[in-house]
């Protein structure tokens, strides 16, 4: 019986399809990946999608939604790898500023792809991986799948963060900064919204 709402398998259908081309992705840049621990982490987070994907995929079986499934790849089971890397991303602190930055260009060849390439890869497809789960999350009714897709957002999120964090301590993803003026002045360009108890006692109308 199909439990699932047009909508809601549409956007699974949507996920689905992006969590082929993020794996497959990955598998094009791992071999180009030359430091150890760079490989490692590849290695992990396609392990951790291919869970995931999988679990999606029986999802959608059970709840009647198997038109959502992309015809390519059949699934086995498997569990969900959700809140990925979350113990090392407490103590790191990002490198702010741009120090010496390189010229970039696209790779003449497969053969010049090296550490670089992969670990932006890595960054900027977990990226575009969570906004379109957490996008799909906001459109789902079934409370389960939901919920999947929500875990499956934050883990996404998670692994980005982790790639980041990776690049930013060699310097291959720097976070350019303002000068310290136009911060400052851009940020006090916003105060505090006066609370509920204040805008009642100045005889403002307070709305919930």
């Amino acid at each position: 019986m199909n439990t699932l709402g047009a909508h809601e398998l549409l956007e699974l259908h949507e996920v689905l399809s992006d969590a082929i081309h993020g794996l497959n992705t990955l598998k094009l840049y791992r071999p180009h990946a030359r430091d150890r621990q760079l490989a490692a982490m590849v290695d992990a987070h396609m392990h951790a999608l291919t869970m995931e994907y999988n679990e999606m995929v029986q999802m959608a079986h059970r709840m009647g939604g198997s038109q959502a499934v992309p015809m390519r790849r059949s699934a086995s089971a498997a569990g969900m790898g959700a809140g990925f890397g979350g113990q090392r991303q407490a103590a790191f602190q990002p490198t702010y500023g741009l120090h010496q930055p390189q010229p970039q260009t696209p790779a003449s060849g497969a053969e010049d792809i090296d550490d670089v390439d992969v670990a932006i890869c890595l960054v900027n497809c977990h990226k575009q991986t969570a906004s379109l789960k957490m996008k799909a999350t906001l459109e789902m009714a079934h409370p389960t799948l939901r919920s999947m897709l929500q875990s499956a957002a934050n883990a996404s999120a998670n692994m980005a963060y982790e790639a980041f964090q990776y690049a930013n301590q060699r310097g291959m993803y720097q976070v350019p900064t303002m000068k310290d003026t136009t911060t400052e002045t851009f940020l006090s360009a916003y105060g505090s919204a006066p609370s509920a108890s204040q805008a009642n006692a100045q005889g403002q109308p307070y709305m919930m």
